[in-house]
């Protein structure tokens, strides 16, 4: 979808939780959403280096993705832990021994080899940083940059994630994908198209 309609539908707190999510991840539905997303990730991609070509754009693309429930698959965590709290995640995260969503892995690794810079934009905060780029060699991820958090930092997703996607363009980069499992990961423009991929599991706003 455009960086510019990205428009959350009303969301209830009811419907989210580690049982809820975990069982709809293993849905039809669930399926569907990533399939449909990770699709249009790549039409997008395609679109832009086909731009390119003709002449229309300059310069270089990249794709911004976040990581937990997006790239880093943490419910082997969730179905070990009833209920989120972050000191037993954080203790998940300095495991480094997350999988991954292969679909968008695969997206990733597709984008990188045609052209595109990887940019990963985490809520997760700085002092995890040295875990989260283990966990992503572990798994063989190639990427060019890791924005995090600040330490103290309390504000909202978008708070956070709007100024970083805004240091991505200002290295010269044009963002050509923005993809999340929160509406919170895309809201707040900076990026031509943007994906939604489905997590039942938390609402992060």
């Amino acid at each position: 979808m455009p960086a510019n309609d990205v428009k959350p539908p009303p969301l209830v707190e009811k419907d989210f939780g580690n049982r809820i999510g975990l069982d709809f991840s293993k849905t039809s539905e669930y399926k569907k959403e990533t399939k449909k997303a990770i699709d249009d990730a790549y039409a997008a991609c395609k679109q832009f280096l086909k731009n390119k070509q003709a002449g229309n754009v300059k310069g270089f693309g990249a794709v911004v993705s976040d990581l937990d429930e997006t790239l880093i698959d943490n419910r082997p965590h969730f179905e070990a832990t009833p209920k989120f709290n972050w000191p037993a995640f954080e203790a998940w995260i300095k495991k480094a021994d997350a999988p991954l969503l292969p679909k968008t892995a695969e997206f990733l690794t597709w984008a990188r080899k045609n052209g595109f810079a990887i940019f990963f934009i985490t809520g997760r905060r700085e002092g995890l940083r040295a875990d989260t780029i283990a966990n992503l060699v572990k798994r063989q991820v190639a990427y060019d940059g890791l924005l995090m958090r600040k330490e103290g930092d309390r504000g909202g997703a978008e708070s956070v994630k709007v100024p970083l996607r805004q240091e991505v363009e200002k290295m010269g980069f044009t963002i050509v994908v923005n993809i999340g499992d929160q509406w919170s990961d895309l809201s707040g423009g900076h990026a031509i198209d943007c994906e939604k991929l489905p997590n039942k599991i938390y609402l992060v706003e």
